[in-house]
């Protein structure tokens, strides 16, 4: 029989693969070492820190993932590396890199390396980029070992575990209860019901809800199938007297039973349900409890490797996925129909009901479910009027292996934003309940346009002053405003229609390698799967010189002033009347066509100066600022 194209494709693979296995050992025995101590203090490639913090950056994620072997971090298949021979590679090519010179990443593997110059990325990461066409065929072509799912920060090597989520989980669920309170069903609830937040998902995105929601003030009841996310989001930080998951039990039962108790003593709770969504939402509606709060964190972005059918144990559904993947698929998808459907019911009695970026409506409504998107995304309802002004997640880590330094950034941060009661609310909370996870210590906060680019310079001359024992990576989750075309996410419901435009994060993602970011990344897929979103990301080093001050204050403007530019072209008057008070030049808005960013620059160095004590870099340092 006739060879097809892909099976061609697949063989010729199999054998570059197999030429590779003779170079390196296949796997190692335990997870990579991040240094720690002295070690950590000093880089150990040719340019420095800023390939240096590519590579724990790398080993950071593996850390901080779900199944470090297979370089499965979160999201079901979202990966960090294609195998560990690319690993090895990557790890190698990053030793030796020039700093004027840049690797590129094709999906997960080396794909080659150029001469550029120092203000250039050293690296730029490619990850489940699929012409629209052939997104059918993107499991096969994983499967072929052609790509891999890079989800958000898997594959861009920023992610920082549970807290790089929560924050923005956090306020969501702020934004979601008062959204609650205003609506004329919330007197209709009891006091328990009023209290009462449900969902699922307690994995390494979901697994986030349980502590934002106590911190909320609320009870978080949330199903979850695969004892193993059970068990560590119970045992997440639980040493230091802080768990992510308070209480863990078996029973449905059970569960509302302690949620109603800790209700009644007002007593902010968090308690994981091992079961199906659907199984927890059909004991509510059958026993008349309707949620304050209804949404859902499973990986229904992948009906395969994700979501799990009911009326089936996590280890029988495992077994059914490698065994009959077809069936699995097919009772997924019955399942998840059913979820969706009874989501609806309980927003019909009252429960304020948000899609949580999962893809989940679109997977429902491909089954037949009519009444799918009778509720609507997070972003739409709760966070865009953050992405109009260029908020977004902000997130920082340390070098150095030791939580002392993010400490630091904590106390400049406060006085750096002393003005901004929500954030200084968020570093105050972030410090008394988020626990360090296994990878780089780390923070997140939502800043903006002025105040990331501020903070960003500040973290750069705090090393650079001693006060930093090494520098520290700076980037965000890719959920943000500018950089992420994602219909039934971030651009669900835009005001002009357009949702599914994907130029914008192709100019946020050129824009911040022109402005000088350390390494660049661009996927497909994030957290609503392959062919529904593109998205990318940035990551920058900061090494103390005068020169990463620079490309700080370059990247760093550009990547939030591209949020305020996408919704002021989709007619957001909040994005428009922004750009005007903030000089920011929108083409047939604004009448000065000139921006003088060197005045920008010295208001961001005067502000830190007045709030900090801190004196940055002055422009007269560096010869390259004249640029301005």
């Amino acid at each position: 029989m006739k060879k097809t194209k892909l099976q061609e494709i697949v063989e010729g693979h199999h054998k570059v693969e197999e030429e590779k296995r003779l170079r390196y050992d296949l796997k190692p025995t335990r997870i990579p070492p991040l240094p720690k101590g002295e070690a950590a203090l000093s880089p150990t490639t040719k340019a420095g820190w800023q390939t240096e913090g590519i590579i724990r950056a790398i080993i950071s994620n593996l850390h901080n993932g779900k199944n470090w072997e297979k370089f499965f971090i979160y999201g079901g298949s979202g990966k960090a590396m294609r195998n560990w021979e690319a690993y090895y590679e990557t790890i190698d090519m990053l030793q030796s890199l020039e700093p004027n010179e840049t690797l590129f990443m094709q999906s997960g593997v080396p794909y080659g390396k150029t001469i550029t110059h120092q203000l250039a990325p050293r690296c730029v990461v490619t990850n489940s980029v699929i012409v629209p066409n052939w997104t059918q065929s993107f499991q096969e072509m994983v499967d072929a070992g052609l790509t891999v799912y890079g989800q958000m920060t898997a594959g861009s090597w920023i992610f920082i575990g549970l807290q790089g989520i929560i924050q923005g989980t956090y306020e969501t669920m702020i934004a979601a209860i008062k959204s609650a309170e205003n609506s004329p069903n919330y007197n209709k609830l009891n006091s328990f019901e009023q209290n009462l937040i449900v969902t699922a998902g307690l994995g390494l995105m979901g697994g986030a809800q349980a502590l934002a929601i106590k911190m909320a003030g609320k009870i978080a009841l949330i199903a979850e199938i695969d004892p193993n996310n059970l068990d560590r989001m119970y045992n997440e930080g639980r040493d230091t007297g802080t768990p992510y998951l308070d209480i863990q039990v078996d029973s449905i039962g059970e569960g509302v039973k302690l949620a109603r108790e800790y209700a009644l003593k007002n007593q902010p709770t968090s308690i994981g349900v091992l079961c199906n969504a659907v199984n927890l939402l059909e004991y509510l509606i059958r026993n008349k409890i309707t949620p304050h709060v209804l949404t859902d964190q499973t990986s229904a972005h992948d009906m395969l490797n994700g979501y799990i059918p009911d009326k089936m144990t996590y280890d029988e559904a495992i077994e059914l996925r490698t065994s009959n993947p077809k069936k699995y698929k097919d009772l997924a998808f019955k399942t998840v129909k059913n979820h969706i459907e009874l989501m609806v019911e309980l927003q019909k009695k009252g429960a304020e009901t948000f899609d949580y970026g999962n893809n989940i409506r679109t997977q429902a409504f491909k089954e037949g479910c009519e009444d799918a998107y009778n509720f609507s995304g997070f972003v739409p309802n709760y966070v865009r009027p953050l992405f109009c002004e260029g908020k977004g997640p902000f997130r920082w880590a340390a070098l150095s292996n030791n939580p002392k330094d993010i400490l630091t950034t904590d106390e400049y941060a406060k006085k750096l934003f002393h003005d901004d009661p929500m954030l200084i609310n968020w570093v105050e909370l972030a410090s008394r309940y988020i626990p360090f996870e296994k990878g780089l210590p780390a923070r997140v906060f939502w800043a903006g346009y002025k105040g990331r680019a501020a903070f960003g310079m500040l973290l750069n001359k705090l090393y650079a002053d001693g006060l930093l024992d090494a520098p520290v990576i700076i980037g965000r989750d890719h959920l943000d405003g500018g950089s992420v075309a994602s219909p039934y996410r971030e651009t669900e419901g835009m005001r002009d229609g357009s949702d599914a435009i994907g130029d914008y994060p192709v100019l946020n993602l050129l824009g911040n390698s022109l402005s000088g970011a350390t390494w660049v990344s661009y996927h497909g897929g994030g957290g609503v799967g392959v062919g529904y979103s593109l998205h990318a990301g940035q990551v920058c080093v900061a090494d103390g010189t005068p020169l990463t001050q620079e490309r700080l204050f370059r990247v760093l403007t550009w990547d939030p002033m591209s949020a305020v530019l996408r919704h002021a072209a989709a007619g957001y008057e909040k994005s428009v009347k922004f750009a005007v008070k903030n000089k920011i030049f929108v083409p047939g808005i604004t009448e000065d066509k000139k921006v003088n960013y060197l005045d920008l620059y010295e208001e961001l160095c005067s502000l830190v100066k007045e709030r900090t004590g801190i004196n940055l870099f002055s422009p007269s340092s560096s010869e390259n600022i004249r640029l301005l």
